[in-house]
């Protein structure tokens, strides 16, 4: 049997043990825009509602770095990675990374679902939106 076929047959017998489907593909401009939004509140509070989104939707952080503006979090969809970026004193940059079975996997809903959150509750917050 030709090496090709032997690996094909190998992998279909091996399919039903925990494959997962073929990702979507992104350009990087478009998984930046995907993964990426920015909010019009200074970094601690983003922080805070970013921490409280997570919460809201049920994960449990396993590690946060205020300080290096980096979360991580694990939850029944799998893993979180959110990195928050200071881009001025009243703005600031929020990325959702998700992975599952220890891989990254891009969750288009998942990360809208996360990024609606924190926008809810930043806007339902007493802190003021900058102008």
């Amino acid at each position: 049997m030709k090496p090709l076929a032997a690996a094909i047959l190998l992998s279909a017998a091996l399919c039903p043990l925990g494959c997962e489907t073929v990702d979507e593909r992104y350009s990087q401009t478009a998984l930046n825009a995907l993964q990426t939004r920015e909010f019009d509140y200074p970094f601690d509070p983003t922080f805070d509602a970013t921490v409280g989104a997570l919460f809201d939707l049920g994960y449990t952080i396993r590690s946060s770095d205020k300080r290096g503006g980096f979360l991580s979090a694990v939850g029944a969809p799998g893993l979180v990675q959110i990195k928050l970026d200071q881009l001025g004193p009243s703005r600031t940059s929020v990325r959702v990374s998700t992975g599952a079975s220890g891989q990254t996997r891009v969750d288009k809903k998942l990360i809208d679902q996360i990024l609606n959150t924190i926008d809810r509750r930043l806007t339902t917050s007493n802190v003021p939106r900058s102008q």
